[in-house]
């Protein structure tokens, strides 16, 4: 074998030396570059999941009694503090809103249609903690899935989906597991459960028409940009409802829990860094799955640290739910492949002189 690759030309040798490169690098580096999509997806993913559970359960431990059970002073609070925070990053850190820049050159616009968005988060976030107040962490999280259905009748009402009985039948069995985990609530609280369902009503109202108005005015923020214009819009009709409710124990309350308040809305801001960053780095199938198990996580930790009891027919309805859930997510990303195929076989049948005019012009 010595003598044989001894006899060979240079250039041959060089030739097998390249082909022999080039056949085994890639699969080193592309299982390097598997493993550390793998890490960056469990961290980020396992971030998103604490940090959303621990909110939420964080918001539940402060709104108790004896602690600070102002859920419109909490909410206006978080506000406060994510303007503040949103104002530092953006300055010390630009990159990270990249289209910041484009939200200020059109402030007039941008006011125009985030103000509104930003009162009805206000409303969804103010009536959310209420319901924190009377409720069970589980029993919330049951009713947050029935977002699904709410969100994609919205939808269908502004004409931004299309109607099909596939998606009818998907939402169906998430609106069954929703009603059987409802039912099965043991500590049923009609308050609750009313200021839940305007919360959900409210915050999928403004995920719809935020996407609606946002790309009919062709603006597309990104979601750091949008949560800093947003906090401000939302704190206004907050600071001004707190300035007119507050009491002198609100203020007492807020004293004595100032440490553990600062750190809520630290927690809240932190959040929503992390959403942006799970939506940027991660793929749809990755995001589904974090979801998901982010609701199981959720669900478990009421259960182990409030010790919110959870029946056997809830634990059916919730199962039942996650299945349409789940379900939902692959008919969405079905749909989004096949919308970007025809866009790219559109683009194919264009003639090549269009397409240079078109750049030209660009």
């Amino acid at each position: 074998l010595s003598i044989c690759v001894a006899s060979l030309k240079p250039s041959v040798l060089t030739h097998v030396t390249i082909r022999y490169s080039n056949y085994y690098t890639p699969s080193v580096e592309m299982a390097t570059a598997q493993l550390k999509m793998v890490v960056e997806g469990a961290v980020i993913g396992g971030a998103y999941i604490c940090f959303s559970a621990g909110l939420i359960s964080f918001n539940k431990y402060m709104l108790q009694d004896s602690r600070f059970p102002h859920a419109l002073q909490l909410t206006t609070f978080h506000m406060m503090v994510s303007t503040i925070y949103s104002i530092c990053l953006a300055s010390m850190v630009p990159s990270i809103y990249p289209t910041m820049s484009t939200a200020w050159e059109k402030k007039g616009t941008t006011l125009k249609y985030i103000a509104p968005l930003g009162l009805m988060f206000a409303c969804a976030l103010f009536t959310s903690n209420s319901a924190y107040r009377y409720c069970s962490v589980a029993f919330l999280q049951f009713c947050k899935e029935a977002n699904v259905a709410l969100t994609f009748f919205l939808a269908c009402a502004i004409g931004m989906q299309a109607f099909s009985w596939k998606k009818l039948a998907v939402l169906f069995v998430v609106m069954f597991g929703c009603s059987l985990c409802a039912g099965g609530e043991i500590n049923f609280v009609v308050v609750g459960f009313m200021l839940q369902v305007f919360s959900q009503v409210a915050e999928c109202s403004k995920n719809v028409l935020g996407e609606f108005v946002m790309s009919g005015a062709g603006m597309k923020l990104d979601p750091l940009t949008f949560v800093a214009w947003q906090a401000p819009c939302s704190l206004a009709p907050l600071l001004l409802a707190t300035v007119f409710t507050s009491s002198a124990q609100t203020f007492v309350d807020f004293k004595a829990n100032l440490p553990l308040l600062a750190a809520n809305a630290t927690w809240a801001f932190m959040l929503n860094v992390l959403i942006a960053l799970t939506l940027k780095r991660l793929s749809a199938v990755a995001f589904v799955i974090i979801g998901i198990t982010k609701d199981i996580v959720i669900v478990l930790a009421s259960a182990a640290i409030f010790g919110d009891p959870v029946s056997n027919q809830q634990k059916v309805g919730f199962m039942v739910t996650l299945v349409g859930v789940a379900f939902w997510a692959n008919l969405k990303m079905q749909e989004q492949a096949e919308n970007a195929a025809a866009k790219a076989s559109d683009d194919e049948k264009q003639p090549l002189l269009a397409k240079e005019c078109k750049k030209e012009s660009a």
